[in-house]
């Protein structure tokens, strides 16, 4: 009687466990949401597909009202690795937005579709969208406001330089004539030593003899007659050394007269402030001017404001601060001071508040300090720092006669020294802009012949070629077109290299060589990104890229038409162009042509030149788009359908390398292996070169054996890596010799040399010869201690040795 109540409980028990269960799992799955993981989007000239993947199949419904289609899906969410869709020509966008029990995914049309249709794939969780267009082109403005690439314009100065119009727009044969770059005749400060107070005022003392040789300017013989003193008490032999330190260092004696002045600053004797400021002028000498500028501003902070040296340390200190490039600085200690100058320091101060004031961009009004004191030249021949800035500002200044007096100054000081053919330039070039054309072109040639392949020589090749265009107008320009670009590719001086560059470019486009200028100006564009040039780059370029594209167009050059497009694609948005340029392009290129949506376009041509020769030229740009736009499906079955067609075809070389990346990112190892396992494949050394990395990632090492061995025979010698491979796959299979022979070529590169010596030791282990591979990798593992091969090399070391 008891078994069926028995029955009974165990029943309920098991229907109680299993109800529970059911809960907790339905509670479980009611409270995880479905994920929206990835949103792809395949495209013809009449359809797009856009393919929503969630981690479950969802359910929805759908809303179509325009150039709007909704999406209402239950419990669901992005995923926080989703990556939205970019917009295009025909999708404006795709919001996702989360509501408390759906979640919502509009999608944003340029234009009304002819239909909408969606449906669930349930094996692959899957909601398709199939977006039906019509021929038509027309674009509602409400929704097409702003195709997504146009850089909107804003203030500021990167935007201003694009949109400001060049001075030399429609007067470009001006620019030959005025147009310079920037240069100066850059000499070095020469620090001088003026007379300082006498230190010996006794006629009677035993140094006056050295104070009579100081006053005279003549301190050898004071060194000499220093060193006779004897019998001098301590204060005498303090100041005996201080004027013999002084005289060794007005004669050059620098190192030695720093040594005794170090001496002297121990003692701390009643002149340390002279000690001092010799010390700071010592050390200026000995090209350390920032530290002289400390040495000086400690010793100022000490001195009171009638020390009868503080001038001499105000202009020392002005002078430090130039040497070191701090004009302000300089100019701050030269203004505004608690003294008069003294006579003698009076003109040397003007010149250098004249050197600061031009060296802190206020040229007019160091020109005038620098006017008057050419009244007296010879204070410019004892400081040349000064005579060349002088000579650079007047010349900056338009004051060319000014300008040309300076630099002739400067030329025979400079003979034999590394600024004589700037200053010869220099003083070539004011001449000319002065009016004495004789004298500047002499000038000029004789920095070009006696000063070759330095900046002054190379700027005066420079400007004779201009001075040649201005001559001799069109007929010039077409000679000296090739001698610009000469210049531009040997010069040693970037300066000088833009300038020519350019100016072949410009004068290409005089001659209506478009062609080649836009190839040049492109090429500048990309070498030359900081040049002061780039705002007239910008301008030749939109003026040309236009003529460049009809040309190409008239030529049937298609791709190189999208191509130099897309190159150009932010500086033609920048300037703007019609319609009929862009269906010129590529005749699909719908609103602004940009290249990474030119898969749309491109696709377009490819049909409408079905069945012409036209065809066979999009079919390398319409893969590369696909392949931008990881659509790599597409793009190997385009790039498999040209191999067939076109075996031979001019971009078979280029379609079998595309077609092989297709493959690498899909992971179909044995489509990779199948076309490149094929006898009438496309070969080229850089195709065998990929095929070998290839076959090495798939194990395949006789084919990499093949490949590499192609590029050999071919006459093309293998990069090291490549050498490197090649050992690797000899020694995989077991040819052992020729393994030996290329492993034994790498034992001296840096970056391969350990895993040369690491496998040839194996390859001595194969051939029983212990002694020798043992000593080998001893030796490796004694010279690389980091690298794997190294660890490699002590792991059979150790094994080995047992």
């Amino acid at each position: 009687m008891q078994r069926p109540v028995q029955l009974k409980k165990s029943i309920g028990f098991i229907l109680f466990i299993l109800v529970f269960f059911l809960s907790v799992t339905l509670t479980a799955r009611a409270e995880e949401k479905t994920l929206l993981t990835r949103i792809e989007k395949k495209e013809t000239p009449t359809l797009t597909r856009i393919v929503l993947s969630f981690s479950h199949l969802p359910q929805f419904r759908s809303e179509h009202s325009g150039q709007r289609v909704d999406l209402f899906v239950e419990d669901a969410q992005a995923s926080p690795e989703l990556h939205n869709l970019p917009e295009d020509e025909k999708v404006v966008k795709i919001i996702l937005t989360q509501k408390p029990q759906r979640f919502l995914i509009s999608i944003l049309l340029r234009r009304s579709p002819e239909q909408v249709e969606t449906h669930l794939k349930a094996d692959k969780n899957q909601l398709i969208m199939d977006i039906y267009w019509a021929e038509s082109n027309a674009t509602r403005p409400s929704v097409a406001f702003r195709i997504a690439d146009m850089p909107v314009k804003k203030a500021g100065h990167r935007a201003a330089r694009f949109q400001q119009a060049s001075p030399w727009q429609d007067r470009w044969y001006d620019f030959f004539r005025y147009y310079r770059s920037a240069w100066t005749v850059q000499l070095p400060l020469n620090f001088r030593l003026h007379p300082l107070p006498a230190l010996i005022r006794d006629e009677k003392s035993p140094l006056w003899p050295l104070q009579e040789y100081a006053d005279n300017g003549m301190f050898l013989s004071l060194i000499q007659a220093a060193a006779a003193l004897t019998d001098l008490d301590q204060q005498q032999v303090y100041l005996r050394d201080l004027m013999l330190a002084e005289a060794q260092l007005r004669t050059g004696a620098v190192a030695a007269g720093l040594a005794r002045l170090d001496d002297l600053i121990k003692i701390q004797g009643d002149e340390q402030a002279r000690v001092e400021y010799l010390t700071a002028y010592g050390t200026a000498l000995e090209g350390s001017p920032l530290v002289a500028r400390i040495q000086l501003r400690q010793l100022r902070s000490r001195m009171d404001i009638d020390d009868p040296l503080l001038p001499f340390v105000q202009l020392l200190l002005a002078e430090t601060a130039l040497a070191a490039q701090e004009d302000g600085d300089a100019l701050r200690a030269l203004r505004d001071l608690p003294f008069e100058w003294p006579d003698t320091l009076l003109p040397y101060a003007e010149l250098r508040t004249a050197d600061a004031l031009a060296g802190s961009g206020e040229g007019a009004e160091a020109l005038t300090i620098y006017q008057q004191v050419e009244a007296e030249p010879e204070l410019f021949d004892v400081c040349l720092f000064s005579a060349g800035r002088a000579a650079d500002t007047a010349f900056s200044h338009q004051e060319y006669l000014l300008a040309s007096r300076l630099y002739r100054r400067l030329i025979e000081p400079l003979k034999d020294q590394p600024e004589e053919a700037m200053a010869l330039f220099a003083s070539g070039a004011a001449a000319y802009e002065a009016g004495d054309l004789g004298w500047g072109m002499i000038e000029l040639q004789r920095a070009t012949l006696e000063h070759p392949d330095t900046e002054g020589g190379d700027r005066a090749a420079l400007r004779l070629l201009d001075l040649k265009v201005v001559k001799d107008g069109e007929l010039g320009l077409a000679q000296v077109v090739p001698e610009y670009a000469g210049l531009g590719q040997t010069s040693q001086y970037r300066p000088v290299r833009e300038e020519s560059l350019f100016k072949q470019a410009l004068g290409l486009y005089l001659l209506m060589d478009y062609r080649q200028s836009v190839d040049d100006l492109m090429t500048f564009r990309r070498d030359y990104r900081n040049s002061p040039l780039q705002r007239e780059v910008v301008l030749l370029l939109q003026e040309q890229i236009p003529k460049v594209v009809h040309q190409l167009l008239a030529e049937k050059n298609d791709l190189q038409a999208v191509v130099l497009v897309e190159q150009n694609r932010n500086l033609l948005l920048r300037s703007g162009f019609d319609k009929a340029f862009l269906y010129d392009v590529a005749s699909a290129f719908e609103r602004l042509g940009l290249y990474e949506r030119a898969g749309r376009a491109l696709l377009y041509l490819f049909d409408q030149t079905a069945g012409q020769a036209d065809q066979q030229a999009v079919y390398l740009p319409l893969v590369r788009s696909y392949l931008k736009r990881e659509e790599y499906q597409q793009a190997s079955e385009y790039a498999g359908r040209y191999l067939n067609l076109y075996p031979q075809g001019d971009d078979a070389g280029a379609l079998f390398s595309l077609l092989l990346d297709a493959f690498d990112r899909q992971g179909k190892n044995q489509e990779l292996l199948d076309w490149l396992n094929q006898q009438e494949r496309p070969r080229s050394v850089e195709l065998e070169v990929r095929a070998a990395w290839i076959y090495w990632k798939l194990g395949q090492w006789g084919r990499v054996i093949d490949s590499l061995e192609w590029v050999r025979n071919s006459g093309q010698e293998l990069e090291v890596k490549e050498m490197a491979l090649l050992g690797e796959a000899y020694y995989q299979e077991r040819q052992n010799r020729k393994a030996e022979n290329i492993y034994r070529g790498l034992f001296d590169d840096q970056a391969y040399a350990a895993q040369a010596k690491y496998r040839f030791a194996q390859l001595l282990l194969r051939r029983q010869e212990r002694g020798a591979a043992l000593n080998l990798l001893d030796q490796l593992v004694a010279e690389d201690t980091d690298s794997s091969w190294a660890k490699l090399a002590r792991d059979l070391l150790i094994q080995e040795q047992r």
